[in-house]
């Protein structure tokens, strides 16, 4: 990938951090007895919310089983240390010192110049990130006539699953389940296929974003997938021609135009 890589992608989940947090000027200083009334306070406000849930799901039979406290007090702990482990491993140094306590921070507590700092850092993100975005769909619009219009508009398959990847001679077809996505596209066919780069595995793999580029009279294609099993995953791949296959119905391009 050229614009959308795995370090641009990771800046992706780094622009919201300040949107969640709740000023309080507790969070200041350390305090284990703060800590623990924040923790308590969010336990119940969790619990109460589950119960209610819980309740109306079972006022339309949706759920069977009785409300389980303990099940929703494990969840509740899970939660809170991903929240913390993610926010200690995701946020600058810098920040890290200015927070009195990363118990706290985790559950979305912090002081004024906390709050103000994660604000810079996730808009200084968005902009590099929207930065990125802006320098490809430039890219794309100036190539899109030599790589094909039809091409380009229906080479997008964000968030659509790849329910199988099947090898036939030199053809690599990607079958998808588009129910997650935008696009009524069910399979690619890669012809006359040459494989570039692949650091993971295809199937069950969703697609999170792709680039497409003319290298001679082939076409190269880019794609950032999510694997459940791996994590992202760069697929990078040229064929000479695409086929796109839609339900009853089938169209595609050879080599782009010159």
């Amino acid at each position: 990938m050229k614009y959308f890589t795995k370090a641009w992608y990771e800046l992706c989940q780094k622009t919201s951090f300040h949107l969640s947090l709740t000023e309080d000027k507790k969070a200041e200083t350390f305090s284990e007895a703060y800590f623990q009334q924040v923790y308590h306070d969010e336990w119940r406000k969790w619990l109460a919310l589950q119960e209610e849930v819980h309740a109306l799901l079972s006022a339309r039979n949706v759920v069977r089983k009785p409300f389980d406290r303990e099940e929703a007090a494990k969840e509740f702990r899970d939660r809170y240390v991903h929240y913390r482990e993610f926010y200690e491993s995701a946020l600058p140094e810098w920040i890290l010192r200015q927070i009195a306590d990363i118990r706290v921070f985790a559950m979305h507590k912090a002081a004024r110049n906390v709050i103000d700092a994660v604000a810079r850092y996730c808009e200084e993100n968005e902009r590099m990130v929207n930065s990125t975005v802006e320098n490809y769909r430039k890219y794309i619009e100036e190539a899109k006539s030599a790589i094909g219009e039809e091409i380009v508009k229906r080479f997008s398959f964000h968030d659509c699953r790849i329910a199988e990847a099947v090898s036939d001679g030199d053809a690599l077809r990607l079958r998808f389940d588009p129910s997650g996505g935008f696009t009524d596209i069910t399979e690619v066919e890669l012809k006359d296929f040459r494989l570039i780069r692949q650091d993971g595995a295809l199937e069950k793999s969703t697609w999170l974003y792709e680039e497409i580029y003319k290298e001679n009279d082939r076409f190269e294609l880019h794609a950032l997938l999510q694997s459940p099993a791996e994590g992202l995953v760069d697929f990078i791949a040229s064929a000479k021609a695409i086929v796109f296959k839609v339900i009853n119905s089938t169209f595609g391009a050879t080599k782009p135009r010159l």
